[in-house]
């Protein structure tokens, strides 16, 4: 079992959705909601590097720098409060606190986590509101292992399962072959979509199109559990 250090002491990571929350197992992913602002600043370090930013074109301003990604790929369960203590008092109570559950619009995302070790593997994220959009990254160290597929596939499933979408779909840099062949691996389609996009940097790209679909779909019991919180 993956245990977080929190101010209340360890807690265990969730394995199972419930109160209110998304979590879901892979072959050898954990992935869940994430709970403070601590998991949300690691997923988003874990695609802060250059090679993922030459396909993602994220404003600069909105990631952090490669020293601090650095520092914060490597908090892993037991040493997470050794590693907070490099950032100032104040910092540290922002990363400890608590994230709210996203709406049933709202985008959707997932901390990949290794349970062996505790180190976060990648982030997911799933947009019900557009389409079922999809996008997936790993960090530097998780890359070349084919945990982009299995990342997909749990992302697919997620949204069928949890969400409850018959289709879900992703777009990617025609020249990506990476994330191309991660998409195919997991059983996306091709599809006809916008021959250019326009990524957040301003950078315009050529792109393909692929779509994953569900014969059945559920809602989780997390989804039931958010309404009644939200209610």
């Amino acid at each position: 079992m993956i245990r977080r250090r929190g101010s209340r002491g360890p807690q265990p990571a969730p394995v199972r959705c419930g109160d209110g929350r998304h979590a879901m197992r892979t072959a050898r992913m954990v992935l869940y909601i994430p709970r403070d602002r601590l998991d949300v600043e690691i997923g988003a370090a874990a695609g802060a590097d250059p090679d993922a930013q030459r396909w993602f074109g994220w404003i600069a301003d909105t990631f952090v720098t490669p020293e601090t990604a650095t520092h914060l790929l490597g908090i892993y369960d037991r040493n997470r409060a050794e590693r907070l203590r490099a950032f100032p008092r104040a910092m540290r109570r922002e990363l400890m606190r608590p994230v709210e559950l996203p709406g049933p619009t709202e985008e959707q995302r997932l901390l990949a986590v290794i349970p062996a070790t505790g180190l976060v593997a990648g982030m997911s994220s799933l947009t019900p509101f557009d389409g079922g959009a999809i996008g997936v990254w790993l960090a530097p160290a998780f890359r070349g292992q084919g945990l982009g597929a299995e990342l997909v596939a749990a992302t697919a499933r997620f949204g069928h399962e949890h969400l409850g979408l018959k289709s879900v779909r992703a777009g990617t840099e025609t020249a990506n072959r990476r994330c191309r062949g991660a998409l195919s691996a997991a059983g996306f389609v091709p599809y006809d979509g916008p021959a250019r996009h326009t990524l957040p940097d301003g950078r315009v790209v050529d792109s393909a199109w692929y779509r994953h679909d569900a014969a059945d779909t559920a809602h989780c019991a997390a989804v039931v559990q958010g309404a009644v919180t939200r209610a």
